[in-house]
């Protein structure tokens, strides 16, 4: 019946006869002969013999962090596997374990102390073990790798856990921090420069308006500025060591990867350096390091509206941001999806804002304002408004209006180094909400 002889086996406590060569439990069966005591040799030999080749012991509260932000990087809905795994590195020599994530972009490096007793390098799915290690107690935890089962036996006390492993024949390197000095640099100070540009920079990948540009401006500064076709975010600083770092036409960064930097920029000290086709950031004790891609599409030149919206005729207002805010906020009530603006109506010492539709009536509010102006009045989207000025520090605000349908530049009073310009919307006609009569 069977090609090849029938040997006794012990599986689970039961004797069973089966192919030898060809069974699929064969690996995990103790070949036993009915009248021969258990021999070492053979396949049972073969098993004791496994190469165990990473074996780590690690704190979770070292590690939790890098891990969690190595998972960030990863895709949640990606159909590559290879983009949802997450590589450990052991290096004996150097004591740490290291945790890589790539979207094939953005690429993460978080090295953290560990006692390693066997190097090695071994994937795992990536949200399977940052779930598991960040559910797990503080204290110890044991990872064991091993190729003849093909999976990560990660253990804590009492507790066990088996992950699936990824061959290390699927790596691909990662990039390397560039050699040469860094520019060293408050992380949270880059992160308030981003928070103020990120939400001008349009969702267009393939534009040029969907990255931030980093650019000297000639005149010992720089520019950190985007826009998304509609408004245009600036911010200047005064950096001689970033200044020297960077090239003649500035260098940009697009949209996605700069929330990829936003998830993780640590607020501590960063140190910066910026290669040909990469930009890189790693914390100053080489624990966190990350980079993302320099895109080669070109940044239009904006010193033109730049000018324009600064012009020295310029109508100048200045009001209480927060009058404006809560009265745009109430007056957004009354807007719909046909009728999406607000019209302000300047006065020397007031702004009246109105908005209006037939389906939810009108909003009329005057608040105090001071009003060098020869425009009499100008209309927004009041979403858009909204969102400009709660970007602005401080209490007080500065508007100059270039025209009626010109740029617009919106900065707070106590700070002339970071400004908004938007465009107004163009009146073609105005029809305020009446009640008809009885």
């Amino acid at each position: 019946m069977f090609p090849f002889p029938l040997r006794r086996l012990a599986c689970n406590g039961a004797s069973v006869a089966f192919n030898a060569l060809h069974h699929p439990f064969f690996p995990y069966c103790s070949a036993i002969s009915p009248r021969r005591q258990p021999s070492t040799r053979g396949l049972y030999t073969k098993a004791a013999a496994v190469k165990r080749y990473m074996k780590i012991t690690l704190n979770t509260e070292h590690c939790v962090q890098g891990i969690q932000k190595a998972n960030n990087i990863t895709p949640s809905k990606s159909g590559t596997s290879y983009l949802r795994t997450m590589w450990l590195k052991a290096s004996k020599a150097n004591g740490t374990i290291a945790f890589m994530t790539t979207d094939g972009s953005t690429e993460y490096i978080g090295t953290y102390p560990a006692e390693v007793v066997e190097e090695g390098l071994v994937g795992v799915q990536s949200r399977s073990i940052s779930e598991l290690i960040r559910s797990l107690p503080a204290g110890l935890i044991h990872i064991e790798t091993d190729d003849k089962n093909g999976t990560v036996v990660i253990t804590q006390g009492r507790r066990t856990y088996k992950l699936p492993a990824s061959s290390s024949t699927w790596f691909q390197e990662f990039s390397r921090y560039p050699e040469g000095e860094s520019l060293v640099w408050n992380g949270e100070s880059f992160g308030d420069i981003i928070e103020k540009i990120f939400f001008c920079i349009s969702d267009d990948e393939d534009s040029s308006f969907g990255c931030l540009c980093i650019k000297p401006n000639g005149s010992g500064g720089i520019d950190f500025c985007g826009l998304d076709g509609n408004k245009f975010a600036i911010t200047m600083l005064k950096n001689d060591e970033l200044l020297a770092k960077l090239p003649e036409e500035g260098i940009k960064i697009q949209k996605k990867y700069i929330a990829d930097i936003k998830k993780l920029l640590s607020t501590d000290e960063i140190e910066i350096m910026i290669g040909e086709k990469r930009f890189y950031i790693r914390d100053k004790n080489d624990r966190d390091m990350f980079s993302v891609p320099l895109t080669q599409l070109k940044f239009i030149d904006y010193s033109i509206f730049i000018s324009k919206a600064n012009q020295a005729d310029a109508s100048v207002i200045r009001a209480k941001k927060a009058d404006l805010v809560n009265a745009l906020s109430r007056n957004m009530i009354f807007n719909t999806k046909e009728q999406i603006c607000v019209y302000l109506t300047i006065a020397a010492d007031s702004i009246t804002l109105n908005s209006s539709d037939k389906t939810t009536g009108s909003a009329t509010e005057t608040i105090p304002a001071q009003c060098d102006t020869g425009v009499p009045e100008v209309a927004f989207v009041t979403r858009t408004l909204i969102d400009m000025l709660s970007h602005l520090p401080g209490d007080d605000i500065v508007v100059k209006l270039s025209s009626q349908e010109g740029p617009c530049c919106f900065a707070a009073a106590d700070d002339r180094d970071y400004y908004i310009i938007a465009m107004p919307m163009q009146v073609v006609s105005k029809t305020y909400y009446q009640e008809e009569d009885a």
